[in-house]
């Protein structure tokens, strides 16, 4: 082997371990996006009991709690991390909580453009 292969060789396993603790730190950007969209569809829905249909408005709020329940879960992911693949699974329920929170955001619009 020459001297670069080694160095690769070497080195790769280094590499690896900085990125673990990196991708722990990527969490709280993941967790901040995923509450801005929760808060935004809280909000809006506030004083729209009156103005859309009592089912329509349960349907907007089943998506809502499915996006804190997941933003809940990943953070406890984050939190008592047993390696790098609970930072992974935090950042994918993070995600998929803006994912539920826009999903409700939309479906909210969606009903208000009918009334």
């Amino acid at each position: 082997m020459n001297k670069s292969m080694l160095t690769v060789v070497f080195a790769t396993p280094f590499f690896i371990l900085l990125s673990g603790p990196a991708k722990a730190f990527e969490c709280p950007q993941h967790f901040a996006a995923a509450q801005a969209a929760v808060d935004k569809v809280s909000a809006d829905m506030q004083g729209m009991g009156e103005m859309m249909d009592r089912q329509d408005m349960a349907l907007v709020h089943a998506l809502l709690d499915d996006a804190k329940a997941l933003l809940t879960a990943a953070r406890h992911n984050h939190e008592r991390p047993q390696g790098p693949y609970d930072h992974a699974r935090a950042i994918a329920k993070a995600d998929s909580a803006q994912g539920y929170a826009t999903a409700a955001d939309v479906l909210h619009f969606h009903y208000m453009e009918q009334q």
